[in-house]
């Protein structure tokens, strides 16, 4: 079982745009890599209290009023336990796909910007057309198994075309064809993929379309959240999805396709708490907190709320500092 396969067992956990009824092609095709958070939490459980942050700097993370006024600290924290250091903040998460498209199929749908570590990806998408067209240093995966593939040529470089008709949501006479290979002049890897009708010859125009040419095209997102305040150690943003942000530390930035470091995900559900002796409040708002297995949920509004997620073994963070952050998380 590869990355994607594996991965795609858990994308009922993602949260994104609203997302479509179950079963539909938007619901069942990973388009980014995801990482499995509840058997992270499953080999996390006994694990121990963790320790509290080396401060790196972060030149990325920026003030955007110059002032240092912030929420109150979470209502269930102690005085004494809150955290004297003062963290950058003002930041509103985004993501840009700054590459240039010469030409997008029809009907294309609606898009969404993705950041997967150092990669940008740009997914366009209906209830069961998808598009995508991904661009960055490091090499991406298919998101489907291929029943053929074959050679092709994208502007004088050798690509790879994988095709199949055996996916998930796949209706008569759909079939997803992948094209991968390196761009001249830059070398950075680019993959188109699409789900549907489309043909390849749409997709090869597609990919032969994709220029790194300097100009005015860059496209952007943001999320639906803004931090206040950040921890120093986090450098900046691994990944963005829309509803989901990763800040990682600088060594952890461009590592993987795969969300890492402390991420924060809106979800479009109802606050659920499942331990009694876990809850809490962060400004307020109710509150499940579990340190050993890196989750704290925070209730939004009745049919929202937020998590924040991280593995303890990697990114080790004090409780202060994690309530803290919480606390100065405000939805746009």
């Amino acid at each position: 079982m590869n990355l994607e396969e594996d991965l795609r067992a858990t994308l009922h956990e993602r949260a994104t745009t609203p997302m479509p009824p179950a079963g539909d092609l938007m619901t069942n095709i990973n388009i980014g890599v995801r990482r499995d958070v509840r058997r992270r939490r499953l080999a996390a459980v006994g694990a121990g209290v963790v320790a509290v942050m080396a401060a790196l700097a972060v030149p990325v993370i920026v003030r955007s009023d110059g002032t240092a006024s912030r929420p109150a600290p979470a209502a269930s924290v102690p005085p004494a336990a809150a955290p004297s250091e003062k963290w950058p903040g003002g930041l509103t998460p985004s993501a840009s796909f700054s590459t240039m498209l010469n030409w997008v199929p029809p009907n294309a749908g609606p898009n969404q910007i993705f950041q997967l570590g150092p990669n940008e990806m740009l997914k366009f998408g209906t209830r069961d057309q998808v598009l995508t067209a991904e661009v960055g240093p490091l090499e991406p995966e298919w998101s489907e198994d291929a029943a053929e593939q074959h050679a092709a040529d994208v502007g004088g470089q050798r690509a790879t075309v994988q095709t199949t008709t055996d996916y998930v949501g796949a209706k008569p006479g759909y079939r997803f064809i992948g094209v991968r290979w390196r761009m001249s002049g830059s070398g950075l890897w680019a993959q188109v993929q699409s789900w549907g009708t489309r043909t390849e010859s749409e997709m090869l125009r597609f990919a032969r379309g994709l220029s790194r040419t300097p100009g005015d095209h860059k496209q952007s997102s943001q999320a639906p959240f803004e931090f206040v305040g950040v921890p120093p150690v986090l450098s900046g943003i691994q990944y963005f999805g829309g509803a989901e942000v990763c800040l990682a530390p600088a060594d952890q930035l461009h590592r993987t396709r795969a969300p890492e470091g402390l991420c924060v995900k809106l979800h479009s559900e109802p606050f659920q708490p499942k331990d009694a002796t876990a809850t809490l409040t962060v400004r307020g708002d109710r509150a499940e907190l579990h340190m050993d297995t890196g989750s704290l949920t925070i209730e939004q509004t009745e049919n929202r709320h937020l998590s924040i997620t991280w593995d303890p073994e990697k990114l080790p963070i004090s409780q202060a500092d994690l309530l803290r952050f919480a606390a100065e998380i405000n939805l746009r």
